[in-house]
């Protein structure tokens, strides 16, 4: 007896249908439970210059010369060539930070070097090394009981061949947040 082509498509087709309707259906199951949540809201960290960062008077050489200020004690370090140090203002930058008490923040230079330039001109001469105070430079301080702590900011001057005379200045950022 043949059989209609329709009528073994039909089969398969209900032959998963079938097989659906034997497998049981588990009742599913519920469970409660609770927990807690912590959270600490802290006063921002807010920082006050101190001190900007000055590595005083110079005569400027005929070969590129370099100097580093320390930022432990503000004193000058001829590095190399023939530039002379007369002394002037010296100082570290300094910061304060105030925020909570005991907490750990971290100072960041933003810039891995700076230009100071001319006043009145575009010669330029660079800032860069920034150290911090604390033997190690540690960027990692605890605030005190009373919520502050003070960092202090050195680097190396750069100096070129003959430079021309007059005021340099330059600006570089920082931040210090919480860790």
């Amino acid at each position: 007896m043949k059989q209609p082509k329709g009528f073994g498509l039909s089969f398969a087709a209900l032959l998963p249908l079938g097989v659906s309707i034997l497998v049981p259906l588990e009742t599913a199951q519920a469970a409660s439970g609770s927990g807690q949540t912590q959270t600490n809201i802290n006063r921002g960290v807010t920082i006050i210059k101190n001190a900007d960062l000055h590595f005083g008077d110079f005569i400027a050489g005929t070969t590129q010369s370099r100097f580093s200020l320390n930022a432990d004690n503000g004193a000058i370090l001829p590095l190399n060539g023939n530039a002379v140090s007369l002394g002037g203002t010296r100082t570290a930058a300094s910061f304060t930070a105030f925020g909570a008490p005991l907490e750990t923040v971290r100072i960041t230079v933003s810039q891995n070097q700076i230009d100071l330039t001319r006043v009145n001109g575009s010669e330029k001469m660079r800032v860069d090394q920034f150290r911090f105070d604390g033997g190690n430079g540690t960027r990692n301080r605890m605030l005190d009981a009373s919520g502050s702590v003070t960092y202090r900011l050195g680097g190396r001057l750069t100096i070129n061949p003959n430079q021309v005379s007059g005021a340099y200045v330059g600006s570089f950022n920082i931040s210090i947040d919480y860790q």
